[in-house]
């Protein structure tokens, strides 16, 4: 069989969920991002979409030779991970017990954290702290993440800079302010009232392909913690976004500051993207909030449109899949986003 015959074979293997007439609209999304997707060179992976409040999910190719992929099974969320960690501090600054102008010292001692007296929690989670990227991990068990945390690239809160640390450290902050383990923060405070259950696996994973083919090195979830650790499934994905968007998990004006982007920092918000771009088909100009994942080989997009009410998530087990760049105004990503909402791939 030809590459391509069996990528037409691999699109047979869509999963349809069943829906009721209320669940049109998501649906029909979910049929015309899988129509897209289905001829894009070498996609694999699971896919969905929501529209209000109704869940559609799909599936095309094979998770690792001779076994489709499972919309029902969990996927590595990468940096997706950091959009959790934001919503759990901004509850926190609900409950009382986080400041968001206050610094990482007034909650946490971390002896080898630079500047950690004067690092604030809106910094961290803005990607303006001034810490380096994440060191070297070694290949095993991570320990003590906050370790590899320990260099300053600039002046807090002088420059954005993207980077895991920020959201390391916000866990420890997150995990002495509560007296719980992160997980367990993640799953007694956004996945019991959801209905979900997320896990950051403490072992050795690989499942995606490389640019060149090749398979991914061994990647250590644990590693990545807070800030792109955490697995769980599509739809659960596409259930923090829709309580998200409802203003389930945390204030009115907590979601505004975190969804608010800076133009300054190419409109960065509190760990994630925020802008109204003009997004053509039969949107036009409208709030997205983007939340990109990548790590190895595996990428991850998650679309939150809330004034359409529309989510759209999608996880590729290939690097070689070309997302692009919604603010570009064409490739992958804007035609997935034009398809989930307007039901047709080419809208």
């Amino acid at each position: 069989m030809t590459k391509r015959l069996a990528w037409v074979a691999a699109a047979a293997l869509l999963l349809i969920l069943p829906a009721d007439a209320s669940a049109q609209p998501a649906r029909d999304g979910r049929d015309a991002v899988q129509a897209r997707l289905s001829v894009e060179p070498g996609y694999a992976g699971v896919f969905g979409v929501a529209r209000e409040g109704r869940m559609s999910t799909g599936l095309l190719g094979q998770a690792e030779p001779g076994r489709p992929h499972d919309p029902s099974a969990a996927f590595r969320w990468a940096s997706v991970s950091k959009m959790i960690t934001a919503i759990l501090v901004l509850q926190q600054i609900d409950d009382g017990a986080l400041s968001l102008d206050a610094p990482v010292s007034s909650y946490v001692r971390l002896p080898t954290l630079p500047n950690a007296d004067r690092i604030t929690i809106r910094q961290l989670l803005a990607h303006r702290s001034g810490l380096a990227g994440q060191s070297d991990l070694p290949n095993g068990p991570p320990g003590d993440l906050a370790q590899y945390c320990t260099t300053v690239a600039a002046e807090p809160g002088s420059v954005f800079l993207y980077n895991n640390c920020d959201t390391i450290i916000l866990g420890k902050v997150l995990e002495a302010v509560t007296a719980s383990s992160y997980l367990d923060l993640v799953n007694v405070r956004i996945g019991a009232p959801l209905g979900v259950t997320l896990a950051l696996p403490d072992e050795a994973r690989i499942e995606a392909t490389m640019e060149d083919g090749s398979a991914e090195a061994p990647v250590w979830p644990s590693g990545y913690g807070p800030a792109g650790g955490l697995y769980g499934t599509i739809e659960d994905l596409l259930t923090i976004d829709v309580a998200l968007m409802e203003g389930r998990l945390m204030s009115a004006g907590s979601l505004e500051t975190m969804l608010t982007g800076d133009p300054a920092s190419g409109y960065a918000a509190l760990s994630v993207w925020s802008y109204s771009p003009d997004l053509g088909g039969c949107i036009g100009k409208t709030r997205l909030v983007e939340r990109y994942g990548e790590i190895g080989g595996v990428q991850v997009r998650n679309f939150l449109l809330p004034d359409l009410k529309l989510a759209v998530a999608v996880y590729s087990n290939d690097h070689r899949t070309g997302f692009g760049e919604v603010w570009r105004g064409q490739g992958l990503s804007i035609d997935l986003i034009r398809a989930a909402a307007c039901g047709s791939p080419g809208a």
